[in-house]
């Protein structure tokens, strides 16, 4: 009989050391073999496995949701993990307080397709994203070619946002991982349409957020409008698509299939179309890596493209670096926690008012917590500062590394150079990338280092008044 609703009594279960269920309460059992499982064998729900897993990794209890299936049902669960105190054989106790079943959705291909065929005749469309907002899977009614134009390539990056939508709203809703609702956004590129976007933030199989499922539906009535007054405007410059071997080709030729290859890694490493052997669902989490990593290296090139162009130039918007700083932190804070690395940020209620791009500043700002991150000590702290010099508004960014010796300070700005790094997932274009985009803003990007003592990157702004 099927178990819904607030429980009187947990259903419990228990994991050995090696991932396998000792013991467990009819319910959790049931789902155990119906995920193929058998009794005395590792546990065979990957939902529960990889939180099982994340707990001993964090060393810490942890009270998750958790979606399950079995056969016919979806299954949402509030977990408790517990640790056994004082044990060393990674024994570790599964406490399910909420247990709610509902029919499983069908998941005929058939009707998804189209499902998907009448959202675009009514003008509807949706976007996957990963955590760093980089595409993943769309669909966009109207522009049939946007799959090959945009995956890959940053949400913020595609769209530009119109009254009374703000662009800030978005990126602080993404920041705190909450639903956005209601944005007013516009193609920049193509056909220019118009769209209300809403979106929802996703959780993996471990708990962590995972990117966003973003709806679009088409603005007609915008369209129409504006349709009206751009009839007799001539077409800018800055709105022809590039000419180059890399923008109009390479770029969307290598995105697409990355794009695939990397959804369909991600979801047989999860386990969501059913169970799998345990080194198969790591080899595919390893190709998801590998194509995240290239995907990451495709999008270096784009912009290295964007930058050295002659026309190439940026926003002069009225921003604040403290707020910029808390939402590139933010954006990092999963990754960060990963690694038990905590980011120290200068006071909210500072103000720090900068002129700069928003999203380039925001990139920069990312890209150097990113490495902080990335060559930081397990349990290590990253200490953002702000700092007012002369005309010109400074952030720092400071890490407890292995630090950069004298001579190569300089080197680590040039394209390409990662300073005989290897595996590190860098592709060593990001310091290149973040200077020339400082410069451009009238800016500078230097760093401070010794070897053994941590290195502090240094991000300069022009001042504005507050």
């Amino acid at each position: 009989m099927p178990v819904t609703g607030n429980l009187a009594e947990p259903v419990r279960g228990q994991l050995d050391g090696d991932g396998r269920l000792v013991s467990a309460d009819p319910p959790l059992l049931r789902l155990h073999l119906h995920c193929g499982g058998y009794e005395g064998g590792p546990l065979a729900v990957p939902q529960l496995s990889n939180l099982c897993r994340l707990s001993r990794q964090l060393n810490m209890n942890l009270s998750r949701p958790v979606q399950a299936a079995d056969e016919d049902n979806l299954i949402n669960m509030w977990v408790e993990i517990r640790l056994q105190p004082g044990d060393q054989y990674g024994n570790v106790g599964i406490s399910i307080v909420d247990w709610k079943e509902t029919p499983a959705p069908s998941t005929s291909s058939q009707a998804s397709g189209r499902q998907r065929d009448f959202d675009r005749l009514n003008g509807r469309g949706s976007i996957r994203t990963d955590a760093s907002l980089r595409i993943m899977a769309l669909s966009m009614p109207g522009d049939l070619d946007a799959v090959e134009k945009y995956i890959g390539q940053s949400l913020l990056d595609i769209f530009d946002f119109v009254e009374p939508s703000k662009q800030s709203v978005l990126v602080e809703s993404i920041s705190e991982r909450q639903p956005v609702r209601g944005q007013h956004v516009r193609q920049r590129n193509g056909k220019r349409s118009f769209y209300n976007l809403s979106g929802q933030p996703l959780i993996d199989n471990d708990g962590l957020f995972s990117g966003y499922r973003f709806a679009l539906e088409l603005d007609e009535e915008r369209e129409a409008k504006e349709n009206e007054d751009e009839a007799s405007l001539p077409i800018k410059k800055s709105e022809l698509i590039s000419d180059s071997l890399f923008g109009s080709q390479l770029g969307p030729a290598l995105r697409q299939p990355l794009g695939k290859i990397i959804a369909n890694a991600e979801t047989i490493g999860s386990r969501l179309e059913g169970p799998l052997r345990g080194d198969y669902s790591d080899y595919a989490k390893d190709i998801a890596s590998a194509g995240r990593h290239l995907m990451d290296l495709v999008n270096d090139l784009s912009d290295l493209e964007a930058i050295q162009r002659t026309s190439f130039s940026v926003a002069a918007d009225d921003i604040d670096l403290v707020d910029l700083a808390h939402r590139a932190a933010g954006l990092l804070a999963v990754k960060a926690a990963d690694h038990q690395i905590r980011i120290d940020l200068p006071d909210k209620d500072l103000e720090m008012p900068v002129k700069g791009e928003f999203r380039r500043v925001l990139q920069i700002l990312v890209n150097l917590i990113g490495n902080a991150i990335r060559y930081s000590p397990d349990g290590s702290v990253i200490k953002l500062q702000v700092v007012s010099e002369g005309e010109f508004s400074v952030i720092t960014v400071r890490d407890q590394g292995d630090g950069i010796a004298e001579d190569d300070q300089q080197r680590i700005f040039e394209k390409f150079e990662r300073l005989g790094r290897s595996g590190d997932g860098g592709s060593g274009l990001g310091l290149f990338i973040s200077r020339r985009l400082a410069n451009a803003m009238d800016g500078s990007l230097t760093v401070e280092s010794a070897v053994g003592k941590g290195s502090t990157f240094k991000l300069s702004l022009p001042s504005r008044a507050a």
